[in-house]
């Protein structure tokens, strides 16, 4: 599986004002790194650095908060999750405006 459905299923799993701290945060998340299996980010600054991982055809996922240092999908999960789903979509528009 690729990481876009896992990270997907997780956001729906999510509390609810996890998700909506998490769409707040979206616009701030800088991806550092983007593949099939792996997305790297920075959240608002710096202020948190996330991790979303395919291992073994599972999600797994760090973030340096204190929520996600205890294995949360935290907020900073979300955005990042939101963000790449983002970068996905622009993808998709800019090849189909070729």
């Amino acid at each position: 599986m690729l990481i876009g459905e896992l990270a997907e299923t997780q956001v729906w799993l999510a509390a609810p004002q996890v998700v909506e701290r998490g769409e707040e945060l979206e616009e701030s998340v800088q991806v550092v790194r983007y593949a099939p299996t792996v997305v790297t980010a920075e959240v608002a600054g710096g202020a948190a650095h996330v991790e979303l991982r395919v291992v073994d055809g599972s999600l797994a996922w760090f973030c340096t908060c204190g929520e996600g240092r205890r294995g949360v999908f935290c907020a900073h999960c979300v955005a990042t999750t939101l963000a790449r789903r983002r970068l996905l979509v622009q993808s998709a528009c800019r090849r189909t405006d070729r």
